[in-house]
């Protein structure tokens, strides 16, 4: 029998008639009336972006690179290689780890040639810039523009960029296809006219990879790939991009009295001389299709459909009636933070952690952040594109099932860190860490919440099964303690702990328990008999350890406590993160969020660990620290105007830090939409003094 869930929170403590969608979503479109490194506007679709300057185009590329967020074009579909032509192999970089007296090859050398090499390929494409430069080519420098007015429409998603060159008014308006690799612009001034403005076509070779995140372009190389023009007809053109063994199609149209330049190697314009309006369309393929292109139009109007269609049907929170004097700001950041998602992580590979704006961890995909990327969309009622970037998963498995049995394990180990082909990247962490692991059952489960029938168990049974078989198979059975253990080698969340000398961290046991719980319930929705091993598991897994009525994070530290300086955290995602298990004790989980921050302090609650104290302290009860975690102010807690936060370790490196509006927007959603055990109120993440206000609509209840 199917067993349906009580998961939509469209409750309030009162009659209320619907939100205003487009008034809740447009009181926070973005308005620019100067050039914000940390606030270039982005569209997008989730695989593919354009991110742009102030222009409402890429022409300051490089300032904003060295200074902020880079302008980027970017997707999800094409990605190149460096020649490898010393033909390194991925066993030139393992290294043989013992595993309670088992030999396994884990490529964790990633200071040698091999393990840099497979680190840095396969990486994304960069399609290159899209700008206006002067006459001859010249390019413009931001003390040229003046009176800026700037908007991003959020409820349609196109940008409106004004300003003036020499005096002369500027009107850009840039937009991307909901579907395709898509981007368009309206381009409207008498500089286009006279010819003094021209919109430009760079194309580098790729990145230069000595840097790990938001690396440079590389416009040197111009001999190591090719642009050639395939088809050429009045008001149209056909590009043919070769980077090594990479290729792809650059398919340019144009309505408006203009002609096509060449102005050096891989260097392009449009002249629009004798018309003061130029509409340009841009798409970017795998293959050389000649289709007719949509114009700018029909795009645009594609566009404001689907966004609104977003904006529509998915969950949506209203603060404007509450007396706290932060409820506006953190109105926007959820407004904003849900824009940047549907563009940057609503793609059909699960993405950086950087999404569509920028290149980092050369452009792979970090699996142990996969739950933080995704659960949100399941939470705010937009499962389906959770699903999109989820099926990658099913695609991958008979690789994770071949690694898994490469090293003596059954089930399906997923890679930490990788391209669409699926092959895990080498690194010195990379092999150690296990908490991506037990990440495809709790989003399968979520997916089932959602769609709770046999359609569902039966698309994701096989991720399921064969995860759950990795985890009870990965844990070892100590006799002599007559108990199943995590590790070593392994490495905890925090990645500093060394991987021979850590056991049992306290998270991914909690982990591990869930993880197998959920597996045994899919089992028997499914008609199936429970699996002994996995109970054997679930029953004699190690428990978390404790210390002076606290929890740690690994066992194999169980003096945490009496060390100087900050404390590790990740024990607390065993409540929060996770749903409630027998694994954890509620009393001793708050001992140990208390003692945490009173010496960590606030300065713990950045980044995307926001997100993770937000879930604990909501399910804790402590509902006002919910509210000040999610609407601190803290230097990497700060959300720009165009919803970018920073990466705090490294801030011009990650200036464009997507985990953080993940996660904050799934905590957000739990703290308002509640979960499976929470009190019966409304909001009950939030204070119930009368401060707060908290009108909701379609969120889903975490378990």
């Amino acid at each position: 029998m199917i067993i349906g869930f009580a998961a939509s929170a469209q409750q309030t403590s009162r009659k209320q008639a619907p939100i205003n969608r487009k008034a809740l979503v447009s009181r926070h479109n973005v308005l620019l009336d100067k050039a914000d490194v940390f606030a270039p506007l982005t569209v997008g679709n989730g695989d593919f972006a354009y991110t742009a300057d102030v222009t409402g185009m890429q022409s300051f590329g490089d300032y904003y690179h060295q200074h902020g967020i880079p302008l980027e074009t970017l997707s999800t579909w094409a990605w190149h290689s460096f020649p490898n032509s010393k033909g390194l192999k991925m066993e030139d970089a393992t290294k043989v780890s013992d595993f309670h007296g088992r030999k396994i090859s884990y490529a964790s050398i990633e200071k040698s040639e091999a393990g840099e090499y497979f680190r840095k390929n396969p990486h994304p494409v960069a399609l290159g810039q899209i700008g206006l430069r002067k006459k001859n080519g010249e390019e413009l420098q931001l003390k040229e523009i003046n009176n800026i007015q700037q908007k991003l429409n959020l409820w349609s998603g196109l940008v409106t960029s004004k300003y003036e060159v020499d005096g002369q008014p500027v009107l850009v308006e840039t937009v991307s296809h909901p579907e395709l690799s898509l981007v368009a612009f309206k381009i409207k001034s008498p500089l286009i006219k006279s010819g003094k403005l021209k919109p430009n076509f760079r194309f580098p070779y790729s990145y230069d990879l000595r840097v790990k995140n938001k690396p440079p372009f590389d416009w040197q190389s111009v001999k190591k790939h090719q642009t050639k023009v395939l088809n050429q007809e009045p008001g149209k053109i056909l590009l043919e991009r070769t980077i090594d063994d990479t290729r792809y199609y650059v398919d340019v149209q144009w309505e408006g009295n203009a002609k096509w330049e060449n102005k050096g190697e891989h260097h392009y314009s449009v002249d629009g001389t004798g018309s003061d309006s130029l509409l340009l369309i841009v798409r970017y393929t795998r293959d050389a299709d000649r289709d007719k292109l949509p114009d700018f139009a029909s795009t645009k109007k594609s566009s404001a459909r689907s966004w609104e269609e977003y904006w529509t049907k998915g969950g949506a929170i209203e603060l404007m009636g509450s007396k706290d004097p932060r409820a506006l700001e953190l109105e926007r950041r959820i407004v904003l933070s849900q824009y940047l998602m549907k563009v940057h992580y609503a793609g059909s590979f699960p993405p950086q952690e950087t999404g569509l704006a920028q290149i980092s961890w050369y452009g792979k995909h970090n699996s142990e952040v996969y739950w933080l990327h995704s659960a949100q969309f399941y939470l705010w009622n937009r499962t389906e594109l959770l699903e999109k970037g989820f099926q990658w998963y099913n695609k991958i498995l008979p690789v994770a099932i071949a690694d898994a049995k490469s090293k003596g394990f059954k089930g399906a180990r997923w890679p930490k860190m990788a391209a669409p082909d699926g092959m895990e990247s080498p690194g010195g962490i990379n092999p150690f860490i296990i908490w991506n692991q037990p990440n495809p059952i709790y989003l399968s489960e979520l997916v089932y919440r959602a769609n709770p029938d046999n359609q569902t168990l039966n698309k994701y049974k096989d991720i399921v099964f064969e995860t759950a078989e990795f985890l009870a198979s990965y844990a070892f059975y100590d006799a002599s303690t007559d108990r199943y253990i995590l590790g070593p080698p392994i490495k905890s969340v925090n990645e500093s702990t060394e991987e021979n000398n850590t056991k049992n961290p306290s998270f991914e046991l909690a982990q591990w328990y869930h993880g197998l719980s959920v597996a045994q319930t899919w089992r028997e929705r499914l008609g199936m008999e429970r699996d002994q091993h996995w109970d054997d598991v679930l029953k004699k897994l190690s428990r978390i350890t404790i210390s002076d009525g606290k929890y740690v994070e690994i066992e194999t530290d169980p003096d945490m406590y009496k060390g100087e300086g900050g404390y590790p955290s990740a024990m607390i995602m065993a409540l929060g993160y996770l749903p409630k298990t027998p694994m954890v004790d509620k009393n001793i989980m708050e001992a140990t969020f208390d003692a945490i921050v009173k010496r960590n302090g606030p300065g713990t609650f950045s980044s995307w660990s926001m997100g993770k104290w937000a879930l604990a302290a909501a399910r804790l009860g402590k509902q006002a620290t919910a509210v000040d975690i999610v609407c601190n102010e803290l230097p990497a807690a700060k959300f720009h105007k165009s919803g970018y936060v920073q990466r705090p370790k490294e801030p011009l490196g990650c200036p464009a830090y997507l985990p953080v509006n993940s996660s904050f927007l799934a905590a957000v959603a739990l703290m308002v939409a509640g979960w499976d055990d929470a009190p019966k109120i409304n909001a009950p993440g939030f204070p119930q003094d009368g401060s707060w206000d908290v009108r909701v609509e379609n969120l889903n209840k975490l378990p």
